[in-house]
């Protein structure tokens, strides 16, 4: 089954065990969520529109909101943190 965690805060340590235990998880930062510094799985993503709000950018790929759509579509569970 595959998850997609979407990460809207930077210090949850509820958040950070979850995805930590299911390495084939994927993780969207969206908000806030783009400072989180991880460590996060290989599959990590982040809100072009939160970065480019924030002024800041990310090692992690940049998606627009239809990406985010299509991501969501893609995974069989969405959790939001």
């Amino acid at each position: 089954m595959k998850t997609l965690h979407i990460v809207r805060k930077t210090n949850d340590p509820l958040a950070q065990e979850a995805i930590a235990q299911d390495r084939q998880a994927a993780v969207l930062l969206i908000q806030d969520g783009v400072f989180a510094k991880g460590p996060f799985p290989s599959e990590t993503y982040a809100c072009r529109e939160d970065l480019t709000a924030r002024g800041i950018a990310s090692p992690h790929p940049a998606v627009d909101y239809a990406e985010i759509a299509r991501l969501i579509a893609e995974h069989d569970r969405v959790i939001t943190w």
